[in-house]
């Protein structure tokens, strides 16, 4: 049934009530480069749509992306309400330089309420849908109702239609996307989003995969979209989006691709060489964290290694040197999986050997992921599992078998479901099992044991599938801990509800205040110095605060809540632009340079600062609007060195993180309570923002 589009939505960048007018009564906007200035509503139950004009005042404030899509859910997102529910709302927003051809911007963004954690929601992955998403004319999508049976969201141009998928629920990721290619065409010819069975039956750890390989993971989209019995979102565009400046463009793009695309001299391969892991240099690399020496490599080498391995090449190190939590968050990784018998198994060059060919996330001089085949397994068309994946069913859980690693990778991606939280549950159950408070006929008569990879498949397919144990341990390690209870929430590591990703604040304490100070809780992707305080690397907006400001030493807590402020801050500004992240380790890319030739604004990095920080406020202000505060936000002792966390061995002997101490000084230069978590009355009239946020400053009530 097709839907009409014949009303558009009158609307103020301070939010307020919306007021249906016809198209006719609406002036004729001025002409716009970058941003359309057009979201498309639909709602699923009414089977309706409608375009919503946004005045170009909203993009200049808070760009696109996780910018435009935090703008749109706190004037749409219903106050409170259940993010399964109905009404609640979600939407798909592409950067302000997504869909233009701008090289690294080949990102999807998603932003809503997460049903894991209950908090604000986002997601960034590769794919086509949000840049042919713009070329059908729009900046997001915004979603809400609930189909009456499964349904496909097609969006063709300014034609949107839904469609019947009764014959794809139930269906794996592979054979939905094999079907939907049939029918509308390749990635090059649409955009697809669609859940798997774990989405369907609403797993608070269900992700969404988009172009197939690439996935919205770490806040249960999966299971919204199943709420909303939508199976998938197609989309095709025929349009461009318009530039200030095409020629200036070119130019920019051009030299970007050469630089990423050059080669490299001897001396840089040498520098290469030494990058990727080796067997007989595991003392140096516990060394560096022990003395707190940065680990630093040259640009044109980090491109080089980062094409060649993407993130697999950082697995057997990270392990070795702490930065990777081993066995449940209690464990050693020189001692319990080292390198010279253990995690060299599942380093990049180990992964390699399956490698069939490179994969992208689009418009990407530099594609860092890939399709493996495991033939012994009867796997082929997989995904690469990265460093998250082969941590996670390897290393945390103590499993060095690479083919069954990518077995339980692959039966995540099947049945679209995050491997961070799927690996963190499952590490949690080894324990159990351990402890003795867990038996096999609880587990349906699986020998659940560190290191058997069999059992980590067995369970991640039932938990796929929803089926026996599988359907409480699918719904994240919060929930499986209070379903098993016996004590055995002591030792669930999670972050009001969310598995932190595998990068230990006993290694990097920034990450650690990302992990309890982010509106999203337990994340690894959404800002923070950790780069700098690690391995040194530079901030992407050179000009807008002095370089004192954003260097951080490995040791020690000095000027470290500035510096995450203005990484956070910097961070959300490339989210709002759409642009890869992976970047501010592989050489910087010119953000103003960019934004004034598709835009035509005169901006400066400052400016494009502060834009980020609005974002990182209006994602933050989500939170406090419903009802959160900073004191929810709780690390696990484990993290910080706590309890049983306190480390008798390895690199990170002895370590202990005052991550509240660390997060208060970040508040602080965020303008934040450290009580409300509210920002202050005075920063948020500076930043253009005390009239969007009335009543949720601090000291408002």
């Amino acid at each position: 049934m097709a839907a009409t589009a014949n009303v558009a939505l009158a609307t103020s960048p301070g939010g307020g009530d919306n007021h249906p007018v016809p198209d006719t009564a609406l002036a004729k906007p001025r002409p716009r480069h970058g941003a359309l200035g057009r979201v498309l509503h639909v709602d699923l139950g009414e089977r309706r749509s409608w375009v919503e004009d946004v005045e170009e005042q909203v993009y200049r404030q808070f760009l696109g992306g996780y910018g435009l899509g935090a703008w749109l859910m706190w004037k749409h997102f219903p106050a409170g309400t259940d993010p399964l529910a109905p009404e609640a709302c979600f939407a798909i927003c592409s950067g302000l330089l997504t869909g233009t051809g701008t090289p690294f911007s080949g990102r999807i963004q998603i932003v809503g309420k997460s049903p894991l954690t209950g908090t604000w929601a986002d997601s960034n992955s590769g794919g086509s849908v949000a840049s042919h998403l713009r070329k059908a004319g729009y900046d997001a999508l915004v979603v809400r109702g609930k189909a009456a049976e499964p349904t496909l969201l097609v969006i063709r141009d300014g034609d949107v239609t839904f469609e019947p998928a009764g014959a794809l629920w139930g269906e794996q990721i592979p054979m939905v996307f094999d079907d939907l290619r049939k029918r509308f065409g390749g990635k090059r010819d649409v955009g697809v989003s669609a859940i798997g069975p774990a989405g369907e039956r609403q797993a608070k750890i269900a992700s969404v995969m988009n172009d197939r390989y690439h996935a919205f993971g770490r806040q249960g989209f999966g299971a919204i979209y199943g709420s909303k019995n939508l199976k998938a979102i197609v989309v095709h565009g025929s349009g461009e989006v318009p530039l200030a400046d095409p020629k200036a463009w070119k130019a920019i793009s051009k030299r970007i691709t050469d630089e990423y695309r050059s080669s490299i001299g001897v001396f840089m391969r040498f520098f290469v060489w030494m990058a990727k892991p080796k067997r007989w240099l595991g003392w140096m690399y516990r060394l560096f964290p022990r003395r707190g020496m940065k680990i630093t490599a040259p640009v044109a080498a980090m491109r080089q290694l980062w094409s060649d391995r993407g993130t697999t090449g950082a697995v057997s190190l990270s392990i070795e040197n702490g930065d990777a939590p081993v066995k449940n968050w209690k464990g050693v990784g020189s001692r319990d999986f080292p390198l010279r018998s253990k995690s060299y198994k599942l380093d990049g060059a180990e992964v390699d050997k399956y490698v069939t060919k490179k994969l992208s996330c689009g418009d990407c001089p530099m594609p860092c992921k890939g399709i493996v085949k495991v033939k012994d397994k009867g796997l082929s068309d997989v995904r690469r599992p990265d460093y998250e994946t082969l941590c996670g069913f390897g290393a945390a859980v103590l499993n060095d078998d690479l083919e069954l690693v990518v077995a339980c990778h692959d039966a995540c991606n099947r049945y679209g479901m995050d491997a961070v939280s799927s690996s963190s549950t499952l590490a949690w159950a080894c324990e159990a099992v351990e402890r003795g408070l867990l038996t096999p006929a609880e587990l349906d008569g699986v020998d659940l044991k560190w290191g058997n990879g069999e059992a980590m498949l067995a369970l991640t397919i039932k938990m796929g599938e929803g089926s026996g144990c599988g359907a409480w341990l699918g719904q994240g390690v919060q929930a499986a801990s209070a379903h098993l209870g016996k004590g055995s929430e002591a030792f669930a590591v999670h972050v009001h509800g969310s598995e932190p990703a595998y990068h230990d604040p006993r290694f990097s304490s920034l990450m650690g205040v990302n992990y309890i100070a982010d509106p999203t809780p337990g994340r690894h992707t959404t800002g923070t110095a950790s780069w700098n305080e690690t391995f040194g690397a530079g901030f992407s907006l050179p000009n807008a605060v002095p370089k004192s400001e954003v260097k951080v030493a490995w040791k020690g807590s000095k000027n470290k809540g500035q510096a995450q402020a203005h990484y956070s801050n910097a961070h959300q500004a490339m989210n709002g632009l759409g642009l890869c992240m992976f970047t501010m380790l592989t050489g910087n890319l010119p953000w103003l340079e960019l934004t004034r030739a598709v835009t035509g604004w005169d901006m400066t990095d400052r400016d494009l600062l502060e834009c980020g920080e609005r974002i990182q406020n209006l994602r933050a202000a989500f939170n406090w609007r419903e009802g959160l505060r900073p004191a929810d936000f709780k690390a696990h002792p484990r993290m910080m060195g706590e309890g049983d966390g306190l480390l008798t061995a390895g690199p990170l002997r002895g370590v202990r993180v005052a991550l509240p101490v660390l997060r208060d000084d970040y508040f602080a230069h965020m303008h934040w309570s450290p009580t409300s978590g509210k920002l202050s009355r005075a920063r948020a009239e500076h930043l253009g923002i005390g009239e969007l946020l009335a009543g949720h400053l601090d000291g408002q009530e």
